[in-house]
């Protein structure tokens, strides 16, 4: 598997390991979009059962090829967007955040073990920044409530080489 399918299955993962995440969104709530199966897992029809909501994002990346003399620094920028069907701000917005936060905090223990072509290759996350505030009904598939933004990046490293090789058909 790349190195970008990789990051973006453990850091979902990880998120949903926490216990406590877990309680407060159901399980038909996290929405993924790296399902073998499910091409479309966005639901249409959003009523108060399926809030909160969390999905994972990607947002944007960068690459400094050839950043060093043997490798590549990439940055990948994702966004768990959060939509809590709930005015009510300490019912469901602060909770799952907190609860989203602490999930982040055990970020090395997973993301550092990925391993592309025999090497461990992540350095770094970190939320960047996170942007609360009301819904907008009409844009969000009419989730109404609170919804949050948190912004993430992952810093890896890898290879030139062994990018050159994978572009050339190898592993």
């Amino acid at each position: 598997m790349d190195p970008f399918s990789l990051v973006y299955t453990a850091l979902y993962e990880l998120v949903i390991a926490s216990p406590r995440l877990t309680e407060l969104v159901k399980v038909g709530n996290r929405i993924r979009f790296d399902s073998a199966t499910d091409r479309d897992p966005l639901k249409q029809n959003v009523l108060d059962a399926d809030t909160p909501e969390l999905i994972l994002a990607d947002q944007a990346v960068t690459v400094n090829l050839h950043g060093t003399s043997s490798g590549t620094k990439i940055v990948r920028q994702y966004a768990f967007l959060l939509a809590t069907g709930d005015m009510r701000i300490n019912e469901r917005l602060h909770p799952v955040e907190f609860a989203l936060c602490c999930a982040l905090s055990r970020w090395k223990e997973s993301l550092t073990a990925l391993q592309w072509e025999g090497r461990s290759f992540v350095k770094r996350l970190d939320v960047t920044s996170v942007a609360q505030g009301q819904s907008d009904p009409e844009r969000n598939r009419g989730i109404k409530g609170w919804s949050a933004v948190w912004q993430c990046e992952v810093e890896m490293y890898l290879s030139t080489a062994d990018m050159i090789a994978y572009a050339a058909g190898g592993s």
